[in-house]
C-alpha cells in the first residue's frame, strides 16, 4: 500500500522527472559534448528552413536560431562512462490484442530491460528509450517483433551524437522525430549566456537518424533537463514544454517547425500533459483562478495545436466552487476509446481526484479509483490516494497493484474494467512505476523491477 501522505501520482511524475533531471545536469561527457559539436564525420548542422508562419504564428525572438551550439563551459569532472548498451529479449507478445492473463517474474539486478521507461509502436515495429545514472542516459532499443530488442550505439555516422540525451520519440506519417538534449556538467551554475543545444532528429527505420533543426531550449524543455510533451494529431506534432507560459513548435514532418507565441495557451494555464487525438489535442493541467496562485484542475481543447480554447473545462470536485481549495490534473493515461486525466488536490481536497474523458471535452469524476479502489487512510490530514497506479500506452488501459491484495485489470476506455488473472512472483504492494511493453508489463518499486508477462 501507498504512503496516504503522498500523492501517487506526485510520486510517479516527480520521481521519473527526478531521476531524468538529476542525471541530465550531473552526468554527462564533456569531451563527448566537444566532439558532438565539432560534428568531425561531417558539415555542421544547417537548419532546415522554417514553414513560413501565419500572421498568428509570428514569433518574438529574443536570439536567431543558431546553426551550431556554443562553447560547452568546460568546468566539471568528467562523467564516468558506463557499459554500452546490450541487447536483450522479452516473451513474444500474444497473437490476441486481448489479453487474459500475466505471469509476473522478478527481473536480475544487471537486466537491460529494467532501463526502460517508455517504448513506442510504430508501423514497422518498435522504440524503446531507457534510463541509466552513466552514459549513455538515455539508451535506446529497436526491435521488429516485440521480442528482440536491439540496442542503438550512439556516435556513429548514422546515429545520435555521442553526449546527447533523447527527449523523446514518435512517429509521423514521414516516419520517427526525436528531439534531443545535450546539457553540460558545471561546478558553478552555468553561464546565463549558454544556450542548451537542442536538435530534432528523423528516421524511415529506428536505426539510422538524420539530424535537423537546431530549436531554442525553452521552446521544447524547459528547465533543461525535463522532458518535453509530445502529442500527435490530426495536424501534426506538437511539441511543448510543461508549467506556466508554456512554449509550443508544431511540425508535420520532423524536419520544418513553426515556433508559435509565446501566448499560445490562455495566461492563467498550466500545462501538465498533452495528447493528441484522431479529432484535435486535449491539454491538462491547472487554471490559476486566484491572485495568490492556487488553481484548479483544468482542460483545453485544440482542433489544430495551434489554436487553444480561451477558457478551460474545470474538472468537477467536491470543492469546484471553492476558489481557496487547490487541485491540478499531472497526467493523461490513454486507451484507444477513452483516457483518465489523473490528479492531486490540496490538503483541503483530501483525495487525488481522477477524471475520464471519451474524447478528451468532457469529463467525469472517478471518485472511487475503480478498479483499484482508496487506500484505507486513518490518521488526521492524510488524502485519500489511489491503491495502485494506472499506465496506459494509446492501446490499453492497465491497472496494476502489488502485494497480497495485487491485481491487475485491463480497459479501452477507462470506464469498463476486465480483471485478468496474474501468478508468479507478484510484485511488492510499494510498486507503482509501470511502463507497457508488447509483451507484458514493467513493474517497479524503485529498487527491484518485475515482468508481467501478458497471456493471450
Amino acid at each position: 500500500m501507498h504512503d496516504p501522505a503522498t500523492p501517487e501520482s506526485q510520486q510517479v511524475t516527480d520521481d521519473m522527472r527526478g531521476r531524468r533531471t538529476a542525471g541530465l545536469v550531473l552526468v554527462l561527457i564533456v569531451v563527448f559534448i566537444g566532439v558532438a559539436i565539432a560534428k568531425p564525420w561531417g558539415s555542421p548542422v544547417e537548419p532546415a528552413p522554417f514553414a513560413t508562419p501565419s500572421r498568428a504564428d509570428v514569433t518574438p525572438r529574443a536570439t536567431s536560431l543558431p546553426t551550431t551550439a556554443p562553447e560547452v563551459p568546460s568546468a566539471g569532472p568528467s562523467a564516468k562512462v558506463g557499459p554500452l548498451p546490450v541487447a536483450f529479449t522479452t516473451p513474444l507478445p500474444p497473437a490476441s490484442a486481448t489479453w487474459t492473463g500475466l505471469r509476473w517474474r522478478r527481473l536480475a539486478p544487471d537486466d537491460p530491460l529494467s532501463l526502460v521507461t517508455s517504448v513506442l509502436q510504430w508501423r514497422r515495429g518498435y522504440v524503446a528509450v531507457g534510463w541509466q545514472a552513466e552514459a549513455p542516459l538515455t539508451p535506446v532499443w529497436t526491435s521488429a517483433d516485440g521480442t528482440h530488442w536491439d540496442p542503438l550505439i550512439f556516435g556513429t555516422s548514422t546515429t545520435f551524437w555521442p553526449g546527447l540525451a533523447v527527449l523523446g520519440v514518435t512517429e509521423l506519417p514521414t516516419g520517427l522525430v526525436a528531439v534531443t538534449e545535450a546539457v553540460p556538467y558545471c561546478d558553478q551554475p552555468c553561464p546565463l549566456t549558454y544556450v542548451v543545444p537542442v536538435v530534432s532528429w528523423t528516421s524511415a527505420d529506428g536505426r539510422r537518424w538524420t539530424p535537423n533543426l537546431l530549436l531554442p531550449p525553452e521552446w521544447p524543455s524547459s528547465p533543461p533537463g525535463q522532458p518535453p510533451l509530445f502529442a500527435v494529431g490530426p495536424a501534426g506534432l506538437v511539441v511543448a514544454s510543461s508549467g506556466p507560459a508554456a512554449h509550443l513548435a508544431t511540425s508535420t514532418d520532423g524536419s520544418h517547425w513553426n515556433l508559435l507565441p509565446v501566448d499560445g495557451f490562455p495566461a492563467r494555464f498550466a500545462l501538465n500533459d498533452l495528447h493528441g487525438a484522431a479529432t484535435g489535442y486535449v491539454a491538462v493541467g491547472h487554471w490559476l483562478t486566484t491572485s495568490d496562485g492556487v488553481g484548479h484542475a483544468a482542460a483545453l481543447w485544440s482542433p489544430d495545436g495551434r489554436h487553444w480554447s480561451a477558457t478551460p473545462t474545470l474538472l468537477p470536485t467536491s470543492t469546484t466552487n471553492r476558489p481557496d481549495v487547490g487541485s491540478t490534473a499531472d497526467t493523461l493515461v490513454v486507451g484507444p476509446n477513452g483516457m483518465i486525466a489523473v490528479g492531486r488536490g490540496g490538503a483541503a481536497l483530501r483525495a487525488a481526484p481522477w477524471w475520464q474523458s471519451l474524447d478528451g471535452r468532457r469529463w467525469q469524476p472517478l471518485p472511487t479509483f475503480a478498479p483499484l479502489g482508496p487506500t484505507t487512510c486513518t490518521s488526521d490530514g492524510c488524502s485519500v490516494q489511489p491503491n495502485g497506479t494506472l499506465v496506459g500506452d494509446g492501446h490499453r488501459i492497465v491497472a496494476v497493484r502489488g502485494g497480497a491484495d495485487g491485481g491487475v485489470w485491463t480497459s479501452t476506455d477507462g470506464l469498463a474494467w476486465r480483471r485478468l488473472p496474474a501468478t508468479g512472483d507478484i510484485p511488492s504492494d510499494q510498486a507503482y512505476e509501470a511502463v507497457l511493453l508488447p509483451g507484458g508489463v514493467l513493474l517497479s518499486d524503485g529498487t527491484t523491477y518485475w515482468f508481467g508477462e501478458a497471456q493471450g
